[in-house]
Protein backbone atom coordinates (compact mmCIF):
# COMPACT_ATOMS: atom_id res chain seq x y z
CA UNK A 1 0.00 0.00 0.00
CA UNK A 2 1.42 3.01 -1.08
CA UNK A 3 0.30 6.57 0.89
CA UNK A 4 1.45 10.10 1.40
CA UNK A 5 0.78 10.55 4.90
CA UNK A 6 3.23 9.42 7.99
CA UNK A 7 0.65 8.51 10.23
CA UNK A 8 -0.99 6.17 8.13
CA UNK A 9 1.45 4.48 6.93
CA UNK A 10 2.91 3.44 10.94
CA UNK A 11 0.26 2.33 12.51
CA UNK A 12 -0.92 0.74 10.16
CA UNK A 13 1.96 -1.47 9.53
CA UNK A 14 1.65 -1.65 13.55
CA UNK A 15 -1.82 -2.36 14.05
CA UNK A 16 -2.83 -4.57 11.08
CA UNK A 17 0.13 -5.47 9.50
CA UNK A 18 -0.21 -3.48 6.00
CA UNK A 19 2.36 -3.12 4.88
CA UNK A 20 2.87 0.51 3.70
CA UNK A 21 5.61 2.99 1.89
CA UNK A 22 5.58 6.85 0.93
CA UNK A 23 4.70 7.15 -2.97
CA UNK A 24 2.22 9.55 -4.49
CA UNK A 25 -1.29 8.24 -4.90
CA UNK A 26 -3.66 10.45 -6.67
CA UNK A 27 -7.43 9.13 -7.91
CA UNK A 28 -8.94 11.82 -10.60
CA UNK A 29 -11.81 12.32 -12.54
CA UNK A 30 -10.44 13.56 -16.30
CA UNK A 31 -13.66 14.12 -18.12
CA UNK A 32 -15.31 10.69 -18.14
CA UNK A 33 -12.74 8.61 -16.85
CA UNK A 34 -11.91 7.54 -13.36
CA UNK A 35 -8.17 7.55 -13.25
CA UNK A 36 -5.20 6.72 -10.79
CA UNK A 37 -1.70 6.89 -10.88
CA UNK A 38 0.93 6.28 -8.49
CA UNK A 39 4.22 7.67 -8.42
CA UNK A 40 7.41 6.37 -6.09
CA UNK A 41 10.48 8.71 -6.19
CA UNK A 42 9.35 10.28 -9.20
CA UNK A 43 8.54 8.01 -11.70
CA UNK A 44 5.12 6.82 -12.30
CA UNK A 45 4.82 2.92 -11.63
CA UNK A 46 1.23 2.50 -12.20
CA UNK A 47 -1.81 3.91 -14.12
CA UNK A 48 -5.54 2.23 -13.97
CA UNK A 49 -8.37 3.68 -15.72
CA UNK A 50 -12.48 2.97 -15.54
CA UNK A 51 -15.12 4.82 -17.23
CA UNK A 52 -16.16 7.02 -14.77
CA UNK A 53 -20.00 6.24 -13.22
CA UNK A 54 -20.40 3.75 -15.90
CA UNK A 55 -22.91 1.22 -14.66
CA UNK A 56 -24.88 1.68 -11.13
CA UNK A 57 -23.93 -1.44 -9.19
CA UNK A 58 -26.96 -3.66 -8.83
CA UNK A 59 -28.78 -3.42 -5.30
CA UNK A 60 -28.38 0.20 -4.27
CA UNK A 61 -25.59 -0.66 -2.20
CA UNK A 62 -26.11 -3.83 -0.60
CA UNK A 63 -23.63 -5.72 -2.98
CA UNK A 64 -20.79 -3.78 -1.97
CA UNK A 65 -21.78 -3.37 1.64
CA UNK A 66 -22.25 -7.03 1.34
CA UNK A 67 -18.12 -7.03 0.27
CA UNK A 68 -17.22 -4.61 2.13
CA UNK A 69 -18.47 -6.53 5.39
CA UNK A 70 -16.62 -9.54 4.78
CA UNK A 71 -13.83 -10.65 6.86
CA UNK A 72 -10.13 -9.65 5.59
CA UNK A 73 -7.55 -10.79 6.37
CA UNK A 74 -3.38 -9.55 6.72
CA UNK A 75 -0.09 -11.40 7.48
CA UNK A 76 1.58 -9.21 9.89
CA UNK A 77 5.67 -8.90 9.68
CA UNK A 78 7.60 -7.06 11.65
CA UNK A 79 10.89 -8.11 12.10
CA UNK A 80 13.70 -7.61 14.67
CA UNK A 81 16.67 -5.88 15.15
CA UNK A 82 18.43 -9.07 13.63
CA UNK A 83 16.08 -8.97 11.03
CA UNK A 84 13.76 -12.17 12.60
CA UNK A 85 10.18 -12.03 12.69
CA UNK A 86 9.70 -10.57 15.74
CA UNK A 87 6.18 -9.98 14.74
CA UNK A 88 4.68 -12.48 12.71
CA UNK A 89 0.72 -13.33 12.91
CA UNK A 90 -2.69 -13.14 10.72
CA UNK A 91 -4.51 -10.78 11.81
CA UNK A 92 -8.16 -10.20 10.83
CA UNK A 93 -10.55 -7.34 10.47
CA UNK A 94 -13.58 -5.95 9.95
CA UNK A 95 -14.96 -2.86 8.41
CA UNK A 96 -17.86 -1.19 10.17
CA UNK A 97 -20.43 1.42 9.74
CA UNK A 98 -20.39 0.91 6.38
CA UNK A 99 -22.51 3.78 4.79
CA UNK A 100 -22.63 3.00 0.90
CA UNK A 101 -23.13 6.61 -1.08
CA UNK A 102 -22.88 5.09 -4.37
CA UNK A 103 -21.47 1.96 -6.14
CA UNK A 104 -20.62 1.50 -9.70
CA UNK A 105 -18.84 -1.02 -12.05
CA UNK A 106 -17.23 -0.63 -15.66
CA UNK A 107 -14.85 -2.18 -18.10
CA UNK A 108 -11.31 -1.18 -16.89
CA UNK A 109 -7.34 -0.90 -17.98
CA UNK A 110 -3.93 -1.22 -15.99
CA UNK A 111 -0.57 -0.53 -16.44
CA UNK A 112 1.97 -1.17 -14.21
CA UNK A 113 5.88 -0.17 -14.89
CA UNK A 114 8.53 -2.25 -13.24
CA UNK A 115 10.48 -0.28 -10.28
CA UNK A 116 13.49 -1.77 -8.47
CA UNK A 117 11.57 -0.13 -4.72
CA UNK A 118 7.93 -0.29 -5.67
CA UNK A 119 7.70 -3.77 -7.44
CA UNK A 120 4.08 -3.62 -8.51
CA UNK A 121 4.25 -4.84 -11.69
CA UNK A 122 5.85 -7.91 -10.26
CA UNK A 123 1.94 -8.95 -9.50
CA UNK A 124 0.83 -11.50 -11.90
CA UNK A 125 -1.85 -9.62 -13.66
CA UNK A 126 -3.34 -11.58 -16.47
CA UNK A 127 -6.61 -9.96 -17.30
CA UNK A 128 -8.50 -6.85 -16.32
CA UNK A 129 -12.04 -8.23 -16.62
CA UNK A 130 -13.52 -4.91 -14.80
CA UNK A 131 -13.79 -2.77 -12.10
CA UNK A 132 -15.91 -1.15 -9.04
CA UNK A 133 -15.46 2.56 -7.99
CA UNK A 134 -17.74 2.99 -5.16
CA UNK A 135 -17.87 6.13 -2.57
CA UNK A 136 -18.30 5.13 1.51
CA UNK A 137 -17.84 6.23 4.96
CA UNK A 138 -16.86 3.47 7.13
CA UNK A 139 -14.44 2.30 10.16
CA UNK A 140 -11.83 0.71 10.03
CA UNK A 141 -11.56 -0.73 14.04
CA UNK A 142 -8.47 -2.39 15.47
CA UNK A 143 -8.06 -5.82 14.45
CA UNK A 144 -7.95 -9.60 16.05
CA UNK A 145 -5.53 -12.25 16.05
CA UNK A 146 -6.24 -15.33 14.26
CA UNK A 147 -3.12 -17.27 14.24
CA UNK A 148 0.85 -15.85 16.18
CA UNK A 149 3.28 -17.91 14.36
CA UNK A 150 5.73 -16.87 17.01
CA UNK A 151 3.58 -18.82 19.74
CA UNK A 152 3.35 -21.89 17.74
Amino acid sequence: MYLDDDPPIVAGREIWGFPKKYAHPKLEIVKDTLTGTLEYAGQQVAMGTMVYKHERMAGNGEKTTATLSKTQVNLKLIPGVDGSPETCQLVAYNLTDITVKGSWIGPARLHLIPHVNAPVADLPVRKVIGAHHFIADLTLPYGRIVFDYNKA
